[in-house]
C-alpha cells in the first residue's frame, strides 16, 4: 500500500519529465494539476503561483496537445489508464481532500477524471467538455488522434459529490456558451471574466493568479478574489 511506502518513492508517483510530485506538506490536501498546453517537458502549469499554497501537488504534463487522450507518458498511455493512474492515488490518500485544476486543454481531464475520481472540489478554466466541436481548440489539434473519451455529459450529469468552478472570459463567444451549458450541470458554478481565452494568463497579468488560485485551494469564494476584475 502506498501509506505503507515513503510517498516520494511510491509505485504510483514516480518523478519525471512528464509527472512531478511534492508531496512535502504535512496537510491532508492533495492537488492534482493537469498541463493545459504541450509544455516543454518538465514544466510544471502555474507552479509558481502555487509555491506559497500549502498543499502535497502533483503535476500531470501530457507532452502534446491531445486532450488526455494518449495518457501521460511513463504513466498511462490512453485517458483509461490514466483515469486508472488517478483512481489508484485517489484511494492511496482516501484521508485527503483531494483538487483538481486545469486550464484550458487541462480542464478536460481536470472535470472527467476529478468528477469520476470523486474530487472535493474542481477548477476548469475555459475548458471543453464536448470534445471536436465546430470553433473548439480540440478540432484544431486532435486531427487523426483517437478520441477514447470525447464527451464528458454523462460524467457530469451525474456529478453527486464534486464542488465544481469554472472560469470563463466573456469575450470569447465559444467559451461563453460552453460555459453556459456546464452551468446547468449539478454542482456547477460559472465565474465570468472580462477577458477571452486566456483566462489564468489575464489573471497573472493583473496579479490575482496567485490569489485565486490559493483561494480555490483553501475552498474560499474565487468571486471574492476577481471582483471587480
Amino acid at each position: 500500500m502506498l501509506q505503507e511506502l515513503n510517498r516520494t518513492e511510491s509505485i504510483f508517483i514516480r518523478n519525471s519529465d512528464h509527472v512531478i510530485f511534492e508531496p512535502e506538506s504535512d496537510r491532508k490536501k492533495l492537488l492534482i494539476v493537469f498541463a493545459y498546453i504541450d509544455q516543454k517537458l518538465g514544466t510544471r502549469s502555474h507552479s509558481s503561483f502555487l509555491r506559497h499554497v500549502d498543499c502535497k501537488k502533483l503535476f500531470l504534463n501530457p507532452g502534446r496537445n491531445a486532450w488526455y487522450q494518449t495518457g501521460i507518458p511513463g504513466v498511462a498511455s490512453s485517458y483509461t489508464g490514466l483515469l486508472a493512474f488517478l483512481r489508484d492515488v485517489r484511494s492511496d490518500f482516501a484521508d485527503h481532500e483531494i483538487l483538481c485544476l486545469g486550464h484550458s486543454m487541462g480542464g478536460f481531464p481536470a472535470l472527467g477524471i476529478g468528477v469520476t475520481i470523486g474530487a472535493d472540489r474542481i477548477l476548469a478554466s475555459a475548458p471543453e467538455y464536448v470534445l471536436n466541436m465546430p470553433g473548439s481548440l480540440s478540432v484544431r489539434h486532435l486531427k487523426e488522434t483517437p478520441v477514447e473519451c470525447g464527451d464528458l455529459t454523462p460524467v457530469l450529469s451525474a456529478n453527486a459529490g464534486s464542488a465544481i468552478t469554472i472560469l470563463v472570459g466573456r469575450q470569447n463567444a465559444f467559451d461563453m456558451d460552453v460555459a453556459s451549458q456546464l452551468g446547468t450541470f449539478p454542482q456547477t458554478d460559472v465565474v465570468e471574466l472580462e477577458t477571452g481565452h486566456n483566462t489564468f494568463p489575464y489573471l497573472k497579468d493583473v496579479g490575482t493568479l496567485g490569489a485565486t488560485l490559493e483561494a480555490f485551494v483553501e475552498g474560499r469564494d474565487i468571486r471574492q478574489v476577481v471582483a471587480g476584475l
